[in-house]
């Protein structure tokens, strides 16, 4: 048994679920709430997204370093509101979440013809959390030894890719298929079962494999 598989699956359980439930469920519970009070849709999606821009600006603040996958999200959320707003489509911006996973996906995939997954680099900054910066090198050093640790990278992230651009898909046909009020809770509901599935796959592949960081 390697260092590697010395984990504390409730820590990094927490750790991935924490944000998943600020952004999920804080802005579908504050749309809701205000669409009772008779806020109209477009205003109380834009309330609801504040939590998600907030959650991520203190994450960079507090961390004190630029995390571009942070960036990236906020400003494609940035892009789609705007874009929304100026052509007056309350459908666009419910399904403006779908073109953010879909750029998600796509960056994901084409991390796959750069060379070296995305996963990789994420996976040297959780070994880097937990073991330290020796600990970080020491786990992405397998990238270069390790044919099976290749293979298994390339695997999950092109899993992640593939799901997150299904998620788009299903996010922008759900949003203008059904009325306005109901897309909030079924894209959010879609979205948790699919990520359910991609990180239990990913956590279950990754300890049958050995790539646990």
């Amino acid at each position: 048994m390697t260092a590697m598989t010395e984990t504390k699956p409730k820590a990094r359980w927490g750790a991935v679920l924490a944000p998943v439930l600020i952004d999920l469920v804080a802005p579908l519970l504050i749309f809701y709430v205000l669409r009772q009070s008779g806020v109209g849709v477009v205003g109380a999606t834009l309330a609801g997204s504040v939590i998600p821009v907030l959650r991520t600006a203190y994450a960079l603040v507090r961390d004190r370093k630029i995390d571009w996958m942070a960036v990236f999200m906020i400003s494609a959320l940035a892009v789609g509101t705007i874009a929304s707003l100026a052509l007056h489509s309350p459908r666009m911006l419910l399904a403006k979440d779908g073109v953010t996973t879909a750029l998600c996906g796509l960056w994901m995939l084409g991390t796959l013809l750069a060379g070296k997954p995305l996963l990789l680099s994420i996976g040297r900054g959780i070994a880097e959390a937990k073991r330290g910066k020796g600990g970080g090198e020491v786990w992405a050093s397998r990238w270069e030894t390790e044919p099976r640790f290749r293979h298994g990278l390339r695997l999950i992230t092109a899993v992640w890719g593939v799901g997150l651009v299904f998620d788009a898909v299903v996010r922008v046909v759900i949003a203008y298929a059904l009325p306005l009020d109901a897309v909030p809770g079924v894209t959010t509901a879609q979205w948790i079962v699919l990520f359910v599935l991609l990180y239990g796959f990913m956590m279950l592949y990754s300890r049958k494999n050995d790539l646990l960081a």
